[in-house]
């Protein structure tokens, strides 16, 4: 077999591996975006959404360190609440927005980074952050509505 002949077959084969990739990512996140889309209709009011992201990507809690799950969910700012729910669980994450000292944009969280802002909220002695597509708009947001936050 010539040299030509076998390279063409590993670039078709990379080719088709990342093609698989590309349509199993997606279908996931599909899935991911109508299950959390379910979750912010089933938990909030129409009209009570200032903001929504339903694959909002999860970098944990600074308390828990690098050691935790991380994972795509639903983010919801409210007037008065900041909502998280990892897919795949039942359990929330609610922040009330008195209880946030600050809120900043960082390159990193509990040891992990994606090279991209994250929106990062501090609140009772901890703090949590999440990759959302506008994250600058978001930070913006969140501290519009907690007067006594910062931007660090």
């Amino acid at each position: 077999m010539a040299v030509g002949s076998i390279v063409f077959a590993i670039i078709v084969i990379v080719v088709v591996a990342l093609a698989a990739i590309a349509l199993i990512t997606g279908f996931i996140l599909r899935a991911i975006r109508r299950t959390a889309e379910a979750a912010i209709a089933a938990n909030f009011a129409p009209g009570e959404i200032v903001r929504s992201d339903p694959v909002a990507n999860y970098f944990g809690s600074a308390s828990k360190g690098g050691r935790q799950v991380r994972g795509n969910g639903a983010l919801v700012l409210t007037e008065t609440r900041l909502w998280f729910r990892r897919a795949g669980s039942e359990d929330a994450l609610e922040v009330a927005l008195a209880s946030i000292t600050a809120v900043d944009l960082v390159q990193s969280h509990a040891g992990k980074s994606i090279g991209r802002p994250l929106v990062r909220v501090s609140f009772d002695d901890d703090s949590a952050a999440w990759y959302v597509r506008d994250s600058t708009q978001w930070r913006d947001d969140i501290l519009a509505r907690c007067p006594s936050a910062s931007d660090q």
